[in-house]
C-alpha cells in the first residue's frame, strides 16, 4: 500500500473543505477573507430574503437601464416592475414565457430602513449576497458599490460611508444581473444570432449550453446586511489532526482595522465546556480525548462538531473595540492512499447520490423546507456523501452536511467545457 498522503480538514468560514498539501507544510489563510454572516455580541444581522422590485430589460440591446440609469432612482419609477422573490430563479415566477428562457440583464431592487445604531462611525455595514447568475452590478443609493463575475459564489461590499451620511433615508439596493454565457464564463455557452429573417425576427438569438441544466438565473442565495466593529475579525482558518488520546487545533486569524489588537480562543464542545483556550493570532489548542468527526453511519454520534470562539479586543480613536465570532470546527483527519480514502484512520466508502440545487418555481432559489427534505431523504437511503453536480453550493446546505457527518465531493462550475 502506498504512502498516506496527508489533507487537512479545513474548516474555514463555517464550510469543510479538503485541501492537500506537503508533510510538513502547513495551511495558509488567504490574505482577506470573508466569514459567513453570523450573529454575536459584536455583531448584528438583517436579512432582506421576501419580495424585491424586479424589471426584465427587453430593449433589442438590453442596455436601456444603462442608458437610462435605472439605478439612478427607485425602479419603479423607470416602468412597469414586478414582484419577484429573493432567493429564487426568476424563470418560473409567473405565467410569461418570454421571462422563462429570457438572456439578459434584470433588475432588481429593494428598498431598507436600518437602526440608528447601525449609522454610528465606529460600525461597519456590509451588504452580502450568497450569489446570483451571473454577472452582478450592485449599487446603494445610486451609488455602485460592488461588481461580480460568476454565479454559485458570495460577493460582499462594505456600505458603512454610504448609508451612514443619509441617515433617517431608506436604503435602496439595485442589482443589475446578466445571465449571458459566452466561452469566457463558467460554466461556458454562445450566444447565437439566427439572421434568417423569413424565419425569425430581427436581433433574435439563442443561448446554447453544453451541460444537462436548465440555465435558471435571478439572486439564488440569501441577501443580508450585517455589522461589525471598524476593527473586526477577518478571517479564521483552522486545521486539524486527529487521535483517539489528543486532537489538534491549529489556527490562522487575521484582524482588519488595526495593527494593535488581541485575540483570545475557547474551544468548547457540545455541552459548552471548555475543553482548550489559546491567544494570539496563529497557534495550536490541543484537545485531549477528543470527539472526532465522523460521517454518518461510521459512528454513532456522526458529524460531531466544537465552537470555536474568538474574541479580538482593540483600541480604536480612544475605544475599546470588541468582536466576537464562533466558529463550528470538527476534528478529523483524512489521508488518501493509492486505494483507500481514509477518515480518522479507517476507510470510508462513498455511498450516494449526485445533487442539484433545481426544484420546482424557485429554480436554485434557496429553500429551507427543500433543503431539510433533502438531507432527510439522503439519511433515509444510508448516504454518507453527495456530489455537488456540478457547482460549488450554497454554504448554508455545506453547513449542515458538516451536522450531519455527509462528505461533499464539492465540484467547481467549469462544467461543459470544451477544449479545442
Amino acid at each position: 500500500m502506498a504512502a498516506a498522503a496527508p489533507l487537512g480538514a479545513l474548516w474555514r468560514c463555517g464550510v469543510l473543505v479538503l485541501l492537500v498539501w506537503p508533510a510538513a507544510g502547513r495551511a495558509a489563510a488567504v490574505a482577506g477573507g470573508m466569514l459567513y454572516p453570523r450573529e454575536s455580541p459584536s455583531r448584528e444581522l438583517k436579512e432582506l430574503g421576501g419580495i424585491w422590485s424586479f424589471r426584465a430589460d427587453f430593449s433589442p440591446g438590453r442596455d436601456a437601464g444603462f442608458a437610462q440609469r435605472w439605478y439612478r432612482q427607485p425602479l419603479r419609477q423607470t416602468g412597469p416592475v414586478i414582484d419577484m422573490p429573493v432567493p429564487a430563479s426568476f424563470n418560473d415566477i409567473t405565467q410569461d414565457p418570454h421571462l422563462e428562457n429570457y438572456i439578459g440583464w434584470v433588475w432588481y431592487e429593494k428598498e431598507v430602513l436600518l437602526p440608528q445604531r447601525w449609522l454610528q462611525d465606529d460600525l461597519r455595514v456590509v451588504l452580502r449576497f450568497g450569489s446570483a447568475h451571473y454577472y452582478s452590478m450592485v449599487w446603494v443609493n445610486g451609488v455602485q458599490v460592488v461588481e461580480h463575475e460568476g454565479g454559485h459564489l458570495p460577493f460582499e461590499a462594505d456600505i458603512s460611508r454610504i448609508v451612514q451620511r443619509s441617515p433617517g433615508v431608506p436604503c435602496r439596493i439595485t442589482v443589475a444581473l446578466n445571465n449571458t454565457l459566452t466561452p469566457h464564463t463558467l460554466p461556458p455557452g454562445s450566444i447565437q444570432y439566427m439572421n434568417d429573417k423569413t424565419r425569425y425576427p430581427k436581433n433574435y438569438f439563442v443561448q446554447n449550453i453544453r451541460f444537462d441544466f436548465f440555465n435558471y438565473a435571478g439572486i439564488h442565495r440569501p441577501v443580508v446586511l450585517y455589522t461589525t466593529p471598524s476593527v473586526y475579525i477577518d478571517d479564521i482558518t483552522v486545521t486539524t489532526t486527529s487521535s483517539e488520546s489528543v486532537a489538534t487545533v491549529q489556527y490562522q486569524i487575521s484582524v482588519v482595522g488595526s495593527e494593535l489588537y488581541s485575540l483570545s480562543l475557547s474551544l468548547r464542545d457540545q455541552e459548552g465546556k471548555v475543553v482548550a483556550t489559546g491567544d494570539g493570532p496563529a497557534g495550536v489548542l490541543k484537545v485531549p480525548n477528543p470527539n472526532l468527526w465522523w460521517p454518518y453511519l461510521m459512528h454513532e454520534n456522526p458529524g460531531y462538531r466544537y465552537l470555536l470562539e474568538v474574541k479580538m479586543q482593540a483600541q480604536a480613536n480612544g475605544v475599546l473595540q470588541e468582536d466576537v465570532y464562533t466558529l463550528p470546527v470538527g476534528i478529523r483527519s483524512v489521508h488518501v492512499t493509492s486505494t483507500q480514502f481514509l477518515i480518522n484512520g479507517k476507510p470510508f466508502y462513498f455511498h450516494g447520490v449526485n445533487k442539484h440545487e433545481d426544484a420546482d418555481i424557485r429554480g436554485k432559489g434557496l429553500d429551507w423546507a427543500l433543503i431539510v427534505k433533502d438531507f432527510n431523504l439522503l439519511r433515509w437511503l444510508g448516504a454518507n456523501s453527495f456530489r455537488t453536480s456540478h457547482y460549488p453550493y450554497a454554504e448554508e446546505i455545506m453547513d449542515l452536511c458538516d451536522a450531519y457527518g455527509i462528505v461533499v465531493i464539492d465540484e467547481c462550475p467549469g462544467v461543459g467545457i470544451k477544449m479545442p
